[in-house]
């Protein structure tokens, strides 16, 4: 790979991209102008080595674009370079284009995001506010935690089914407070066996209280003043609880972004797949895409939200009558949640179900 040797005289007057390919403790960084690379540095994963960089090497270009790939370092480093008057984009992994190559190094994945940014090939990551991303970062708890929570109670069912042990009839439900005094009395022939139930149920009782915590943050912020006007409107619908609610609220964080219905049910990867040629048009499965979490909050609400709401009632079996599954159908119904809940909120009304 050749590099400009006369970096300053070069990129005077330029505009210079620079792809960033983050580590924990560095960054490799590829500076591209021109169709050219200028040069390609490894430095320590610091903020002001970096500024140092850009502004004694790169002081005389018109401007710098930078780009790195979102994950686990999150978005400080876009923050720090916006602040110090840099233009720079944050792109998610799974949306930069595939290259081909079998060899893959941090070097040319940096002159990756470079060359790509300089194409305008790159999607970009609406980043949220500081505040914004750390009330996020409550709801993201809570599913971690509910998934860790799951965990727990397997493994205690695992450690019954090893005993040949079942609940008993007169209990009916399963982590009811029956149940859980049932599931501390039981005793065994050996001590360990004693001993690692109670640490299971110790165990699960923790990841409980958390959750139980971590809850009542997120009924909290449904009442602050940045949400309890919007949260008010979509909860009006039964089958909107505070879960859904706040999950749509904190994920979405900026809903007029979206500049149409379309764009918006893409980002939730609630739009079919197409596989088109010629006069022959083919729908496949949802893409998939965009935010997971939300996508499966939104199915699973619609549901519940099919019993009030006559209109996605009727939507829901007309699908079904026409071949469509049921899991297939309700997809479909949570796309339409979506943009009611949408229209809502960018409408300031409360959800309607007499409105079409």
């Amino acid at each position: 790979m050749k590099y400009v040797k006369d970096t300053k005289r070069f990129i005077e007057g330029k505009v210079v991209f620079c792809g960033i390919d983050v580590h924990v403790s560095y960054w490799i960084i590829c500076f591209y102008c021109d169709g050219e690379v200028v040069e390609q540095i490894r430095i320590h994963g610091r903020y002001p080595i970096l500024r140092h960089v850009l502004q004694n090497r790169y002081a005389l270009a018109r401007q710098i674009r930078l780009v790195y790939e979102a994950g686990f370092s999150g978005y400080w480093l876009y923050r720090e370079l916006m602040a110090d008057g840099y233009q720079c984009i944050v792109t998610p992994p799974t949306r930069v284009p595939k290259s081909g190559d079998k060899v893959k190094t941090d070097k040319r994945d940096a002159l990756k995001l470079a060359t790509y940014l300089a194409a305008g090939l790159l999607k970009e990551i609406a980043v949220p506010s500081p505040r914004a991303e750390a009330d996020r970062r409550v709801g993201r708890q809570r599913r971690q935690l509910v998934k860790e929570q799951t965990r727990r109670k397997n493994r205690i069912h695992s450690f019954l089914h090893l005993h040949g042990l079942r609940r008993p009839e007169q209990i009916s439900t399963c982590w009811s407070k029956a149940y859980m005094e049932w599931l501390s009395n039981l005793e065994f022939d050996c001590p360990s066996d004693s001993f690692h139930l109670q640490s299971l149920i110790r165990q699960y009782q923790s990841v409980r209280d958390e959750l139980a915590e971590v809850t009542r943050q997120l009924r909290q912020l449904s009442r602050a003043s940045a949400y309890q006007d919007h949260f008010r409107l979509i909860t009006a619908l039964r089958g909107v609880g505070l879960i859904t609610a706040m999950t749509f609220l904190l994920e979405l964080f900026d809903l007029p972004r979206f500049s149409s219905a379309a764009r918006f049910c893409s980002y939730l990867g609630l739009t079919p797949s197409q596989h088109s040629s010629g006069e022959r048009v083919r729908l496949g499965r949802i893409t998939r895409e965009g935010n997971a979490h939300l996508r499966a909050v939104l199915i699973e609400s619609a549901w519940t939200v099919m019993r009030y709401d006559p209109h996605l009632r009727e939507k829901f079996y007309r699908l079904t009558a026409q071949g469509t599954t049921k899991n297939k159908a309700v997809v479909a119904v949570a796309r339409s949640l979506a943009v009611r809940l949408r229209r809502c909120l960018l409408d300031g009304v409360e959800y309607d179900v007499t409105v079409c």
